[in-house]
């Protein structure tokens, strides 16, 4: 009998929060137009969430590297090849 009474006093607590936010903000996203100037690659400002402190603008005196591998079994679309 208590076996019974602690099962279902675990699945009354089991229930969903209506109330509950969401993990991350929605992105709506806007096409722009052909002309248009190319945002910013970096976050410009003082970060406060995770993806705007990693994608802040390093300090004047850093020096940013940017790689462009050559990978010889890429295909001209940029797919891989299946696996063997």
């Amino acid at each position: 009998m208590k076996k019974l009474i602690f099962i279902t006093l675990a699945l009354a607590g089991c229930g969903s929060d209506n109330k509950a936010k969401p993990d991350a903000p929605v992105v709506h996203e806007v096409d722009a137009a052909v002309d248009a100037p190319a945002g910013p690659d970096c976050f410009m400002g003082t970060p406060m969430t995770h993806d705007e402190i990693i994608n802040a603008c390093p300090d004047p005196g850093v020096t940013r590297i940017f790689k462009h591998p050559s990978l010889p079994l890429m295909n001209p679309d940029g797919t891989l090849p299946p696996l063997p």
